[in-house]
């Protein structure tokens, strides 16, 4: 049974490994060997421990023990520049000889993000959380001033924001942006 594991794991394409409590790699297949290799979100230190690419800095993986003992899973967005949103979701798989509830190993997957079609045009046309929501209701045929009503908000801040989306989108009006923005 431990052959076929084995088997399964290193012909499997998506990044996947195994780390002790404190980080440090047991078991990689070769996706997440290629991931560590070019520093995609994910790098290894001289002991073999992994570290997740946060805010610009590389935090190890033990930061999270905390959380995994408690939650027993945790994700966690990787930063690789140019790339599909990605995320490395750890479990909790075995107590181990810490206790209770205290994670003895992890199992690590790299996995896309899942996000709505808001999320992903704040992503790619970097909008703010408003221009989001007010992209989403004029691509459901809303007019702006029902749009301004629905928000709180004047119809001069509505044209200003419809502006600035234009201006991130590389659109010159509403009929542009909203068939760039449905087709997103």
């Amino acid at each position: 049974m431990a052959a076929l594991g084995q088997c399964l794991m290193q012909r499997m394409e998506t990044p996947l490994f195994l780390t002790d409590a404190l980080g440090a790699v047991l078991e990689a297949n070769p996706a997440a060997t290629r991931r560590f290799e070019k520093h995609e979100g994910l790098w290894l230190d001289a002991g073999g421990r992994v570290a997740v690419r946060q805010k610009g800095r590389w935090v190890p993986l033990s930061r999270w023990h905390g959380e995994l003992s408690v939650g027993g899973e945790v994700a966690l967005a990787l930063e690789v520049e140019g790339a599909v949103p990605m995320q490395l979701v750890l479990r909790n798989m075995a107590a181990g000889e810490y206790g209770a509830g205290q994670p003895g190993w992890v199992m690590a997957c790299v996995e896309a993000v899942r996000m709505n079609r808001g999320e992903a045009m704040r992503r790619r046309f970097h909008f703010t959380l408003t221009q989001a929501r007010l992209a989403e209701m004029l691509c459901q045929g809303m007019r702006p001033t029902h749009a301004a009503q629905l928000l709180g908000v004047k119809i001069s801040t509505v044209r200003t924001h419809v502006g600035q989306m234009y201006e991130k989108t590389g659109t010159h009006s509403q009929a542009q942006l909203v068939a760039l923005l449905s087709h997103a």
